[in-house]
């Protein structure tokens, strides 16, 4: 799988992954002896890594850097679509208006009735 650096903590030794497919974010965490991690990306690289989901979490296993800072504007975009400040706290968006697809509702199909004379065979059903 190929994916982004959303998030990462040097100290912690862990990372969050923006995925390809769209699906799940993916969470990377190294492990060490002495429990202080050491963390090798920033937020904005393009990271390849194997996938395996534990416990309905998506985890990134084996991940090694691609290109650097190739998608660092990633973070404060997708903040901005679901109108979040930096500190990720939800405001409101001054304009409502959808900004991508707009859903049209349709009346459901109506379905003729099947006329009393039409009998289905045995070998029809």
């Amino acid at each position: 799988m190929i994916g982004v650096v959303l998030w990462s903590d040097d100290n912690a030794g862990k990372a969050v992954f923006w995925c390809e497919d769209q699906g799940d974010l993916a969470y990377y965490e190294k492990t060490t002896l002495k429990g202080q991690g050491n963390c090798p990306f920033d937020i904005g690289d393009m990271v390849q890594f194997d996938i395996s989901v534990h416990r309905r979490l998506r985890i990134a296993g084996n991940p090694r850097v691609l290109q650097e800072k190739t998608g660092s504007a990633l973070p404060d975009a997708l903040r901005k679509e679901v109108g979040c400040d930096r500190a990720g706290v939800a405001t409101a968006k001054q304009d409502a208006a959808p900004t991508t697809a707009q859903i049209i509702p349709f009346a459901p199909r109506r379905v003729a009735a099947w006329p009393a004379s039409a009998k289905l065979k045995a070998c029809d059903r």
